[in-house]
C-alpha cells in the first residue's frame, strides 16, 4: 500500500489514519528514518531494542548485592 505523505510548514509528516491502523501505529510511536540511495525509509522503531549497554542495567533481574567489576572477572572462574 502507497500512500502520499504531505510535509507542513513545522516539517512534520502526517501518516493517514489506514496507514496508522495497518501498521499498528499509536500517538508517541517512534519512527526510524534511514537514508538510502535512492531516498529514504520509515519504519516503527522496535520498542525492545536496546541503543545502550546503560539501558541493559537491571535486565537480568539480579536482586543480591552488587558486584565490582573485578568480581565479575571471567578469570576467577576459569576451570584450570
Amino acid at each position: 500500500m502507497d500512500a502520499l505523505l504531505t510535509l507542513s510548514s513545522k516539517g512534520q509528516l502526517v501518516i493517514p489514519a489506514r496507514l496508522r491502523q495497518l501498521l499498528g501505529l499509536q500517538p508517541g510511536d517512534r519512527l526510524v528514518l534511514s537514508l538510502e540511495a535512492d531516498g529514504f525509509r520509515l519504519v516503527p522503531q522496535d520498542p525492545h531494542k536496546t541503543r545502550s549497554a546503560r539501558a541493559l542495567i537491571g535486565c537480568a533481574g539480579y536482586q543480591g548485592p552488587r558486584q565490582s567489576l573485578e568480581q565479575m572477572d571471567p578469570a576467577l572462574f576459569a576451570q584450570p
